[in-house]
């Protein structure tokens, strides 16, 4: 189970995303050890998601917003496991942030301070290791040049997407 701090920081940086929805809409459905499962039924879209944030954050002191990795579904467009990470600060458009699982590495884009997976296929064969998987390493480099290094645990993921598909089919 999450500690207060920790489900806090979901819960803020959960309504940060969803911005636009009332934050009543947003109900944490459950924790799964390292992840949290959200749902926003408010609008004509409903929205599922799972959530963590970085284990470890590299180098340490550094300046940096809200950092998280989130799966996220929309049943009513036909959108599913639709993987988004926000960063922490704007990255550099010209690199090419990665999330790499064990011995596998996914190249991303970057979007200000967000990196997204391209490609439809490869964000299936990302998602697919992480469930096989126990740690995912998210790289980047920011505008000024710093490459940053963040470490996510993948304890729950599984059973955490699996409520994500369940709350939106």
């Amino acid at each position: 189970m999450k500690t207060p701090s920790a489900l806090a920081f979901l819960v803020m940086a959960a309504s940060q995303m969803l911005s636009s929805a009332p934050v009543q809409a947003l109900q944490l459905k459950e924790t799964y050890k390292d992840w949290a499962v959200y749902v926003n039924d408010s609008s004509s879209s409903k929205t599922c998601f799972a959530i963590s944030r970085p284990k470890d954050m590299y180098p340490k002191g550094v300046s940096r917003g809200d950092v998280f990795f989130y799966v996220s579904s929309w049943p009513g467009d036909k959108v599913n496991n639709e993987i988004s990470i926000n960063i922490g600060y704007p990255l550099d458009g010209e690199s090419v942030p990665s999330a790499n699982v064990g011995a596998n590495q996914f190249n991303l884009f970057a979007e200000g301070d967000k990196a997204f997976v391209a490609d439809e296929n490869i964000e299936i064969k990302l998602v697919k290791a992480m469930q096989r998987g126990s740690t995912l390493v998210v790289k980047g480099r920011s505008k000024r040049g710093t490459a940053t290094t963040d470490k996510y645990s993948l304890l729950g993921i599984s059973a955490a997407l699996k409520r994500v598909s369940a709350e939106c089919k």
